[in-house]
């Protein structure tokens, strides 16, 4: 859906996080990847211009996240999918691997997104663990 048919609310989230220091992703409804922010891509290793909107299956999987200790860790266990399923809060630690190699131990907690509609998508932070 191009931003300007997006809800309100996504466009607003979506300035909120261009605007923080902490890293952040945006998703819809539909849990694709919408946006992250700076601090993402400092981390994550990857530009989200070259990057770019993924699909729930392609971000869930793009930075390999694990269970502490290494163990796979599924699309639908991660705190943004539990945010968008269940219109509740996540939060999960877990290991990743940035587009550079680069090993990361983080700390990540999903918010959904609702407006008078109804669930509009969900946001995450995250931060080195």
């Amino acid at each position: 859906m191009p931003a300007a048919q997006r809800p309100i609310e996504l466009i607003q989230a979506r300035s909120l996080i261009a605007s923080l220091s902490t890293a952040a992703f945006l998703v819809d409804e539909d849990g694709n990847l919408l946006f992250y922010n700076a601090a993402a891509e400092e981390l994550l290793g990857l530009r989200f211009d070259e990057a770019g909107e993924m699909a729930p299956d392609q971000w869930g999987s793009r930075f390999s996240p694990r269970q502490p200790g290494g163990a796979p860790l599924a699309v639908e266990d991660l705190p943004l999918t539990v945010a968008l399923r269940h219109g509740l809060p996540g939060h999960a630690r877990m290991e990743i691997t940035a587009a550079d190699g680069a090993e990361h131990q983080i700390a990540v907690s999903a918010i959904p997104i609702r407006g008078q509609s109804g669930q509009h998508g969900a946001f995450a932070i995250f931060w080195p663990a």
